[in-house]
């Protein structure tokens, strides 16, 4: 009977001294696939940013609408042509954590820094993100920033052009 209560008492000590599974991280090769994300947007190297991707992954950007990683890529490179110089100030910061379902999750935060073509307005704009990963690629993301700085770039652009095309004019005349 004795061999029997030390031999449960052991089994439960070495069950108790598993090392638990580690829920968040500041290092982890999502997070790096995370960080290449943002060169890939910082290079406009579109067809390399699809394979960080899986096939069927939904992006919801400050929309409760979800898009295809295509139409992130065509409206990226529609966005681009806008944009003069285009840069993640001080790169991206990340965490990982791997939630109470399982799920891997990395959040990012970036301050995203631009020049207006045709203009030296610079935008600035901070970006939150989250992003499901699952075998490696990304199957969800969320991002959010504010739009309101670059729909005022464009419209001080906009006016500024008509107000020159004015001027013109009225020298001709």
């Amino acid at each position: 009977m004795k061999k029997i209560i030390l031999f449960a008492f052991s089994l439960a000590v070495m069950a108790s001294c598993t090392e638990p599974v580690k829920q968040y991280t500041k290092s982890s090769p999502e997070i790096e696939t995370i960080k290449t994300l943002h060169e890939y947007f910082e290079d406009s190297n579109y067809d390399s940013l699809q394979t960080l991707y899986a096939e069927d992954a939904v992006i919801f950007e400050n929309s409760f609408d979800s898009k295809s990683i295509s139409d992130v890529i065509k409206e990226g490179k529609e966005g681009r042509a806008l944009i003069a110089d285009y840069t993640f100030v001080d790169g991206v910061k990340c965490e990982m954590i791997i939630n109470d379902e399982g799920e891997t999750w990395v959040n990012s935060w970036a301050h995203w820094k631009g020049t207006l073509k045709g203009s030296e307005k610079v935008i600035e704009i901070p970006i939150i993100s989250r992003f499901q990963f699952k075998d490696g690629k990304i199957v969800k993301e969320y991002s959010y920033w504010d739009n309101l700085p670059s729909y005022v770039a464009f419209d001080e652009l906009a006016t500024q052009k008509l107000d020159n095309l004015e001027q013109t004019l009225e020298e001709d005349e």
